[in-house]
């Protein structure tokens, strides 16, 4: 692992203190949640471990860090010449690598290192886990939650050519309460080229994947100072701020019949190759 994990309740401590009172709560929940589902973790890294070829696994970068007493997520636009999903958001992340030797977390990283050039190791990033599993056009996504506790880290990031058009943030409250965002950014036009569309702040559409009996899938849209974060994107990072804030979003979360355990989902994929 690329990054500094935390080991203890005492490091744990000492990293929640870098955060301001109105944030720590936040923080707090989060370093629960991890701690408390390390076997969890573990099954779903055991997991892995048995999907051959490794190239099938991918991983990506879910880095939170406080700006103006409130919690942000680091995210990136995608190259708008890429081949696949040009100029759309997403977190730093790929697929895994030869040199990544099986390790998921070395994968998030290293991909992060090269699209935005976050250092590879550095005593303020510090490793929280893994969250479920993601189906994605036939790769199996790990999210890796990190908090980011000096964020001068940040004013070094750079995009890498052709493959990172942009580098921001959003606040991570604001997916599950998408009205919140603008209490903190400028977003983008409401009815213009990147939200075009009805509703403001979030938008969902359902599909029906017919290779999984027909079930209905639910895509989450949301607007904010750049490209809208949308797909598996957005499922990861809802699924986090439910970690953080303690609350289910304002919005239905799912569609009716939608499988909901993501682990599952993953299995579900893994029969039909």
């Amino acid at each position: 692992m690329q990054a500094q994990a935390l080991c203890s309740s005492f490091e744990a401590t000492s990293v929640i203190s870098n955060f301001s009172e109105e944030t720590r709560p936040w923080v707090r929940n989060l370093v629960d949640f991890f701690e408390a589902c390390k076997e969890e973790q573990e099954s779903r890294i055991s997991y892995l471990t048995g999907i051959k070829p490794s190239a099938r696994l991918a991983s990506v970068l879910v880095l939170l860090f406080e700006r103006d007493r409130h919690l942000r997520v680091l995210a990136t636009v995608r190259g708008k010449n890429l081949k696949t999903h040009g100029g759309q958001t997403s977190l730093p992340g790929g697929k895994m690598e030869e040199g990544d030797h099986g390790d998921i977390f070395t994968t998030a990283y290293r991909e992060a290192n090269e699209e935005v050039a976050l250092p590879l190791s550095h005593p303020n990033i510090h490793t929280l886990g893994i969250l479920e599993l993601q189906p994605f056009h036939g790769l199996v996504v790990t999210p890796v939650v990190a908090l980011l506790t000096g964020i001068s880290v940040l004013d070094h990031l750079k995009a890498r050519d052709g493959e990172v058009d942009l580098i921001y943030s959003h606040p991570l409250q604001g997916f599950v309460e998408p009205n919140i965002a603008p209490k903190y950014d400028i977003l983008v036009s409401h009815g213009g080229r990147d939200w075009p569309y009805e509703l403001q702040y979030h938008n969902h559409q359902d599909y029906i994947v017919e290779a999984l009996d027909n079930m209905v899938y639910r895509l989450h849209r949301f607007q904010t100072s750049t490209a809208p974060v949308t797909g598996l994107t957005a499922d990861v990072l809802i699924r986090t701020a439910e970690i953080a804030y303690k609350k289910q979003p304002v919005y239905e979360r799912y569609a009716l019949g939608q499988v909901r355990n993501f682990d599952t989902l993953v299995a579900m994929f893994e029969k039909l190759r």
